[in-house]
């Protein structure tokens, strides 16, 4: 019999949700517990699995008369024993327990794969799927949590450090630190190829009007400092893509790293 956690997640016998992105979406699914972000990520998953638009529907329980239907379903109970299924009927039927998705969770790992998978890596190590799990801790949104994996996957995990961050001209790893919002990291970096346009023309007045206080130390440096104009561009340029639309931050963490990893 399925427990619940002090936040409302289901803990019992069922996979859990994450493990989706290694099998085969059946037609009609159930999730046990009460996790908005894992049944958000569902609805979207199972969407562009099955080419249609899938909206979840919290039910009392689940019998099998509800789940003949032509249309995919997805439902969402409190309990697991709030399934009656033949065992005909639930061996066709895709069923999830949306447990915690922390370092040690089969959700988590296999969350990591994925972001393997999207560099390219076939069989990860499995010691190396542990060490990124535990890097990333527990997860609020499934999606972004797909991207930092495969971020970390890019390259060496950047160490925490008390000086000043790189930048991704520098190196196009080691530029987003852990432990850093994505968000802000991403932030800082548009202001500082702002200024770096404005010094590398000797604009101090554009420079001025950028976020921060005046720094006549900064604007000689980034003033003397040779960049890629191409490159800082195309960073821009993504940048503010990012902030107009507003997408996961490690999505354009990675897409930015990609146009610095090349000399």
């Amino acid at each position: 019999m399925a427990r619940e956690s002090k936040s409302g997640v289901a803990i019992g016998d069922y996979p859990t949700t994450p493990l989706l992105l290694e099998r085969t979406p059946k037609k009609h699914n159930i999730l046990i517990g009460n996790d908005r972000m894992q049944i958000r990520w569902a609805e979207q998953f199972l969407s562009m699995a099955h080419d249609t638009k899938i909206k979840h529907e919290v039910v009392e329980t689940v019998n099998d008369d509800m789940v003949h239907s032509e249309e995919s379903k997805l439902y969402v109970v409190e309990r697991s024993s709030f399934i009656d299924l033949a065992p005909a009927v639930k061996a066709r039927t895709g069923i999830w327990q949306m447990e915690l998705i922390e370092p040690k969770t089969a959700g988590l790992n296999a969350i990591v794969r994925q972001g393997a998978k999207l560099m390219g890596i076939t069989k990860p190590d499995k010691d190396e799927v542990q060490r990124i799990a535990n890097v990333m801790e527990e997860v609020f949104d499934i999606r972004a949590a797909i991207w930092h994996a495969a971020w970390l996957w890019s390259g060496v995990i950047p160490e925490k450090s008390s000086g000043r961050w790189l930048q991704p001209w520098e190196n196009w790893l080691g530029w987003m630190p852990q432990g850093v919002d994505p968000r802000y990291r991403l932030n800082t970096l548009y202001w500082d190829l702002v200024r770096w346009v404005f010094a590398s023309t000797g604009d101090e007045r554009g420079f001025r009007r950028t976020k921060g206080h005046w720094n006549a130390k900064r604007f000689s440096e980034l003033a003397t400092l040779t960049l890629p104009k191409d490159k800082v561009y195309n960073t821009l340029v993504e940048l503010s893509i990012w902030k107009d639309r507003k997408y996961d931050p490690w999505v354009c963490a990675l897409k930015v790293s990609k146009i610095w990893e090349s000399k």
